[in-house]
């Protein structure tokens, strides 16, 4: 995958850990403790979390059985056309771009590793953590909030 495909798949984790989190004051994310700051402790902890629930078999890897299961649900909840775009596209081409060393698998150091670098490439002023600015719309900085 080329680093098109990496960041947009590492800006949709981004906007997923987003999601699932409780927003701190004024940004959302995976802000575990609800400070307001989230950590790169905080955000690997939900990386693992993630890949431990796309590891069907819980074998220690994503494999092409479990990503073809993943994209099947992608595909039933965006209806017939399958998940070629939306969410469901952007999360595949997450997935894809994880995969480091292109065998078809993703191991969870290299899960870890896209979460890391994804981690680093929001925290803008590279103090470790990463707060509302970091986390607003727009091309500087993560997703936008969920409507």
């Amino acid at each position: 995958m080329n680093r098109l495909v990496s960041t947009v798949l590492g800006l949709s984790l981004l906007g997923a850990a987003a999601a699932q989190a409780q927003p701190g004051p004024g940004m959302r994310g995976p802000d575990a403790d609800g400070d307001g700051v989230v950590t790169v402790a905080e955000y690997e902890a939900l990386a693992v979390q993630r890949f431990e629930r796309m590891d069907a078999d819980k074998d220690g890897v994503i494999d092409a059985a479990e990503i073809e299961a993943i994209k099947q649900r992608f595909a039933q909840r965006e209806g017939q056309g399958g998940p070629g775009g939306g969410f469901g596209g952007r999360m595949l081409a997450q997935l894809s771009a994880q995969d480091a060393d292109k065998d078809g698998r993703i191991t969870k150091d290299e899960a870890l590793a896209a979460a890391r670098a994804q981690f680093a490439a929001a925290d803008k002023d590279g103090d470790g953590k990463l707060t509302g600015d970091e986390f607003r719309p727009g091309p500087s900085g993560g997703p936008p909030p969920r409507q």
